[in-house]
């Protein structure tokens, strides 16, 4: 669109055309694209125009009386009446009864058994039992073996 168009546009387009200089004409008869341009401006302006409401927008009388005063019935609510929602209470009691369950299945499947004796034969009379020699014995040859691989072992 050309700088003649777009500077009385405005005007044009209110339908305000003794504002409108004779050079605006002008170049519309002139030029094609401007005058396209113009149309669809135009058809643009008149569905916006169809728009617009006709009656008065201001709110009826006592409107802003009537939000306050509900706001002051409803005051502030508090966490807790959150609870007492039908719908949050029953999905809070759902979530908690899940996390329930699944903690006592995690804790019984975890538990450990307490170790069981690997001989009956001990007998704590403060005598060392052969048993019990043997397991020590065998427990310090293990803990040589690791300790020659660990200082054996070259990269």
């Amino acid at each position: 669109m050309h700088q003649p168009i777009r500077d009385n546009l405005e005007e044009y387009l209110k339908g305000s055309t003794r504002q409108v200089p004779q050079e605006f004409h002008e170049h519309l008869e002139m030029c094609e694209d401007c005058a396209t341009e113009l149309r669809l401006y135009q058809g643009q302006a008149e569905m916006l125009r169809l728009l617009q409401p006709g009656g008065d927008l201001d709110p009826r009388a006592g409107f802003y009386a009537r939000v306050m005063d509900r706001i002051e019935q409803e005051g502030r609510s508090s966490i807790w009446s959150a609870l007492l929602q039908p719908n949050f209470g029953r999905r809070l009691a759902m979530a908690s009864a899940v996390l329930v369950v699944l903690m006592g299945t995690y804790f019984v499947t975890t538990e450990r058994s307490e170790p069981e004796v690997a001989s009956t034969d001990v007998v704590f009379t403060g005598a060392p039992s052969p048993v019990a020699d043997q397991n020590s014995l065998h427990q310090q040859r293990q803990r040589d073996a690791v300790l020659v691989n660990l200082a054996a072992y070259h990269e």
